[in-house]
């Protein structure tokens, strides 16, 4: 998603003066320990490619060119796939609402070909744009649901966000919608502004919701990322 809400800082990028976009990303991969990092850096050249497409006239992201979406939006998706990924059990599945321009969901489903990824995004033309990039990617267990997250329902193991709301309004979104969740992975800025976020999720959640900060240290990005990660032992 974009990033105008939820608490996701404009970053600043710090890199080797004329570093070139592809380098980048394939040196961004192997210090952020990616799994067959040369099948994923293809895919998401791919991603990249087309995303540059649509992006001009779809506004699907900010981004003044390749380097930044490089290093602000697919290496900080990564940044959190070790983390994601401990929380999905074999053959698991996960939610990524609000996909957008399909961050985090398109890099995070390119690192874990054997996990299920659903992309939800309610506007018709970035749904389309995901769903064009799966077929590109030849993502198989990859779909998109052009939906509401209050019209969405499933289960899932890990449901993602980034950029989409505060915490407790996610939360209150996400408990009137039908998905049922183990975990929730929350993509954010600055460690004491995700505090403040909750805190005020602690005044009003049950019993049974542990909540956890996990920081983020996405390559050549100058700026804090953190994770929220809220979890629960049983699907409700």
């Amino acid at each position: 998603m974009t990033d105008s809400a939820g608490g996701m800082p404009d970053g600043r990028v710090g890199m080797p003066g004329g570093a070139e976009p592809s380098a980048l990303l394939r040196d961004g991969l192997a210090r952020l320990g990616v799994p067959d990092p040369g099948r994923v850096h293809s895919l998401l050249e791919k991603y990249l490619d087309e995303l540059e497409r649509w992006n001009p006239r779809f506004g699907l992201v900010k981004a003044s060119d390749r380097l930044e979406l490089v290093v602000k939006h697919v290496l900080d998706s990564l940044s959190a796939w070790r983390t994601v990924r401990e929380a999905i059990p074999q053959g698991g599945t996960v939610l990524d609402v609000g996909s957008g321009a399909g961050l985090p969901g398109i890099p995070l489903a390119a690192a874990m070909p054997d996990v299920s990824f659903t992309l939800l995004e309610r506007m018709a033309r970035r749904a389309t744009f995901l769903r064009t990039c799966g077929v590109l990617l030849g993502l198989p267990l990859l779909r998109v649901v052009q939906s509401d997250l209050s019209e969405a329902g499933g289960d899932f193991d890990v449901v993602t966000f980034r950029a989409v709301a505060p915490l407790d309004r996610f939360l209150s979104d996400l408990a009137r919608s039908r998905v049922r969740w183990r975990t929730i992975a929350a993509y954010k800025g600055r460690e004491d502004r995700a505090r403040e976020e909750i805190a005020a999720v602690r005044q009003a959640a049950g019993p049974g919701l542990h909540l956890a900060i996990a920081l983020l240290r996405p390559p050549f990005l100058q700026e804090e990322r953190c994770l929220v990660i809220a979890s629960r032992e049983e699907v409700s």
